[in-house]
C-alpha cells in the first residue's frame, strides 16, 4: 500500500522503481518562531501531527485504521494471472480517496519515524540561511554518511513557502534511506538496481493544494495526488546518475510520466499549474535538504551540536530531570519519557549568530550578496586513505552597505 510502482523509460527499456510516497494533510496550526523552545511539542511537526490525529492509538489496530479511510480489503479475481486482495472504494469519491490516503500515508511517514528512534534535527535559522547559500551541484551520493536511516528536519525557520503565490511554508521534512531499493532482487537480478536511494516528504499545511489538484495526477492507486510534496533520489553509477544534479533530473522525468502518462486525458492548465509548483518545489528545497544531509554527514566533533529533551515534556519529566542527581533515578524517568513517545531534539547551529558570517570588503560599488560556500573532499589518515567531507562556509560580501537580497534560489 505504501509502494507505488512507477514506469521508466530509459534506453528504450522499461526499469521498474518501487518508491515509497506519502502525503500531507492539514494541520492548521501556526505558532510564533519565537516561542519554539517553550512549545517544541506544539512547533515540531510529528509531535504536532500525532497529538491532533492520535496516531500512537493507531498504532495498536492499523488494520483498523486502515480500514476506516482507505476501505476494508477484500478478495478478487480476474483470471489466473491477475487476482488477490484490494480494498473496496465503490463508497469513497475520488476527494475523498485522495484526502484519506494522504492522512494514511502522512501515518506511515510519522510510524517509519516513531519506530526508527524518533529523531528530530533543529537546524538553527542562521545555520540554514548559510546552508541555503551553499553550492551542491558537484557533489556525488558517496559524500553522504549519514548518522541514522530515518529521521526528521525542521525548516520553519527558513520560511521557505510551499510555492511563490502562497502564505504557507514548509514545516520540514522526514528524510529516509530506502534499504529495500539498494537491494538485489531475486526475482529480478538484471533489472535497474539502486546504489543509494533517499526519500523525502515534506510536511506543512497542503490541503489546499489536494483538493484542487487531486484528480490532475495519474496514479494506480483509485486517488488523486499520491506524488504531492514528495520526491526521491535513485544513484545508479550504471544510468550515470551519481551527482545531486543527475539524481535530479532523473526525478523530473519520473514525475514528468506520473503527471503525463501516455494514455492520459487531455492536458489542462492546471495540469500545467501542477506541474509546475511541484518542479518548482525540487528546486526551492533540494539546496537546503542536501546542505543539512551534507552537514549532518560531518564528523561529530565538527557539528554544532546540542542533544536535549523538549522544554514542555508532560508529567513535569523535565523538572524532575533537573533536580534528580540519582543516576537510577535518571534512568527511570528516561525510560518513561521514552514510553510516553519522546525523545531529544538535536539542536544544530544554535551557537552561530548573524555576527558570524564572515564579511568581505573589499569589493566595492556592488549591491550586498551572498557569495556561495561549497562542499570539499578532504584525505586525511594514513597515507591519505580516508576522505570526509569539508564545508566552506558562504559569506556576504559588502554587508556594511545592507542586506542581500532574500527569497533567491540557486538553479541547478
Amino acid at each position: 500500500m505504501a509502494l507505488i510502482i512507477l514506469a521508466r523509460i530509459r534506453s528504450n527499456k522499461v526499469a521498474l522503481i518501487g518508491l515509497r510516497i506519502a502525503n500531507i494533510l492539514m494541520v492548521g496550526v501556526i505558532l510564533d518562531k519565537k516561542d519554539m523552545r517553550d512549545t517544541e511539542l506544539k512547533y515540531f511537526y510529528p509531535y504536532l501531527f500525532e497529538s491532533k490525529f492520535n496516531f500512537k492509538e493507531k498504532l495498536k489496530n492499523r488494520d483498523s485504521f486502515f480500514d476506516e479511510l482507505c476501505g476494508k480489503s477484500e478478495y478478487f479475481y480476474e483470471n489466473e494471472n491477475f487476482y488477490g486482495t484490494r480494498r473496496n472504494r465503490e463508497n469513497f469519491s475520488l476527494l475523498e480517496c485522495s484526502l484519506n490516503d494522504n492522512l494514511v500515508h502522512e501515518f506511515l511517514a510519522w510510524e517509519s519515524w516513531f519506530k526508527n528512534g524518533r529523531n528530530i534535527f533543529s537546524f538553527s535559522k542562521e545555520l540554514l540561511e548559510m546552508l541555503n547559500h551553499t553550492d551542491v551541484r558537484n557533489i556525488t551520493y558517496e559524500s553522504f554518511n549519514l548518522p541514522y536511516d530515518n529521521f526528521y528536519i525542521s525548516l520553519n525557520s527558513l520560511g521557505l513557502r510551499i510555492t511563490e503565490d502562497s502564505d504557507k511554508v514548509i514545516e520540514g521534512v522526514y528524510v529516509s534511506v530506502n534499504r529495500d531499493a539498494m537491494l538485489e532482487k531475486e526475482y529480478d537480478k538484471e533489472n535497474y538496481i539502486t546504489d543509494y536511494a533517499l526519500e523525502f516528504h515534506f510536511v506543512g499545511d497542503f490541503e489546499e493544494f489536494i483538493i484542487k489538484y487531486h484528480d490532475k495526477v495519474w496514479n494506480n492507486s483509485g486517488s488523486g495526488g499520491e506524488s504531492f510534496w514528495n520526491y526521491a533520489f535513485y544513484f545508479n553509477k550504471k544510468d550515470n546518475i551519481v551527482k545531486i544534479t543527475d539524481a535530479i533530473n532523473d526525478w523530473k522525468y519520473v514525475f514528468t510520466n506520473t503527471f503525463f502518462p501516455e494514455k492520459s486525458e487531455e492536458v489542462t492548465d492546471d495540469h500545467l499549474d501542477l506541474f509546475n509548483y511541484l518542479s518548482k518545489l525540487i528546486d526551492s528545497t533540494c539546496i537546503i535538504v542536501v546542505n543539512c544531509l551534507l552537514y549532518l554527514s560531518m564528523p561529530r566533533e565538527e557539528k554544532d551540536l546540542e542533544l536535549l529533551y523538549p522544554e514542555d515534556l508532560p508529567f513535569n519529566f523535565n523538572r524532575k530531570l533537573k533536580y534528580t542527581k540519582n543516576k537510577n533515578e535518571i534512568s527511570t524517568i528516561e525510560r518513561k519519557i521514552h514510553e510516553s513517545g519522546y525523545s531529544k531534539i538535536q539542536y544544530i547551529g544554535y551557537s552561530y549568530q548573524k555576527s558570524s558570517i564572515i564579511v568581505n570588503h573589499n569589493i566595492n560599488r556592488l549591491s550586498p550578496h551572498w557569495r556561495r560556500g561549497h562542499w570539499r573532499n578532504q584525505r586525511f589518515g594514513e597515507k591519505l586513505i580516508n576522505k570526509k567531507i569539508v564545508w566552506i562556509r558562504p559569506l556576504i560580501v559588502n554587508s556594511e552597505i545592507g542586506s542581500p537580497e532574500k527569497g533567491h534560489v540557486y538553479e541547478i
